[in-house]
């Protein structure tokens, strides 16, 4: 059996990508050679690689498994390309943006001294591409500046701010925002 990657893949709003028809819940296979960035069908490992291809404007993400054979650009982003592909589910933009904070929290040494911020009137801040700043709790915040970074916040009178080229920042709660820049 071939080893299965999770993966994250954008579409357009048709649910195509390079003008292949895709469908939720079906798996797909691609006969020839494959090769990152040539042939195959693509997905990123890292949710937030998918903004570089698919800008949240006017794309539709999924979660969804790579197997077969598969290849990776040496020195790239973590988008791969595969001999077959399932795609899963349908993830909102708020779902796939918490699924790329969950990829880069899995990432983290978590032996590492650390501050995670939650309570009410707190703060979050950080600076650094590929980086998250997260806070609950009412009238918080979480800001971020960096390439390919997010900022999330959840809490009543709460704000969440990025900077950022192909960035997001969401924030729930009654009256709370969200901007990015």
């Amino acid at each position: 059996m071939t080893k299965e990657i999770v993966t994250f893949k954008g579409f357009n709003k048709d649910l195509k990508c390079r003008g292949f028809q895709f469908a939720i819940g079906e798996t797909f296979h691609h006969d020839g050679k494959v090769e990152a960035c040539g042939s195959g069908f693509h997905a990123c490992e890292c949710p937030f690689d998918v903004f570089s291809y698919y800008p949240p404007a006017e794309s539709r993400y999924a979660e969804t498994i790579s197997f077969g054979i598969t290849d990776s650009e040496e020195g790239g982003d973590t988008k791969i390309a595969s001999s077959s592909i399932t795609i899963k589910d349908e993830l909102t933009l708020p779902q796939f943006i918490q699924r790329g904070i969950e990829w880069i929290w899995s990432k983290i040494d978590k032996s590492l001294e650390q501050q995670i911020m939650c309570g009410n009137r707190s703060a979050a801040t950080n600076t650094g591409d590929w980086s998250a700043a997260t806070n609950t709790g009412d009238q918080s915040a979480a800001t971020n500046t960096g390439y390919r970074s997010a900022a999330t916040n959840t809490g009543d009178r709460s704000a969440a701010t990025n900077t950022g080229y192909q960035s997001a920042a969401t924030n729930t709660g009654d009256w709370s925002a969200a901007t990015n820049t």
